[in-house]
């Protein structure tokens, strides 16, 4: 799908998605382990809702970044976010990541995921989070 679809829908996602998402994030993190003072990357962020939820967990010795392809739901997630001093904000396809090896402890997406294209395999490829390159990082 192209950006713009995302672009377009960035400031209703909310009330539209934002529901759903409140429920499940805490799933996620409890599956992800997260603890203070972990590194987390929360890939295809969108309006910031697994972000602001796992900041809350790693708290001020831990850090977020809340990154997105879409400009647009960056731009919401930076209104939902910028009161919290440990997030900060990437704009990056979570394909692509230009993040350096072994960076993170936990790299999440909650509703990414499923627009990701598949390999031949059926493999979603997410770089900056590998067992080879970190045995404690966790992708969930």
């Amino acid at each position: 799908m192209s950006n713009r679809f995302y672009d377009a829908g960035a400031a209703g996602y909310d009330q539209i998605f934002g529901f759903a998402s409140r429920e499940f994030v805490p799933t996620l993190l409890r599956l992800a382990r997260l603890a203070p003072g972990h590194r987390v990357l929360d890939v295809a962020t969108g309006t910031g809702i697994a972000a602001e939820a796992a900041s809350g967990v790693v708290g001020p010795m831990g850090f977020v970044i809340a990154a997105d392809i879409s400009v647009p739901m960056l731009d919401q997630a930076r209104k939902r976010l910028s009161r919290l001093p440990n997030v900060s904000f990437a704009v990056e396809n979570g394909q692509a990541l230009t993040f350096p090896d072994a960076n993170f402890d936990t790299v999440l997406c909650s509703m990414g995921l499923m627009m990701f294209p598949r390999s031949r395999e059926g493999a979603v490829g997410i770089p900056s989070c590998s067992e080879e390159r970190r045995p404690s990082c966790r992708f969930r």
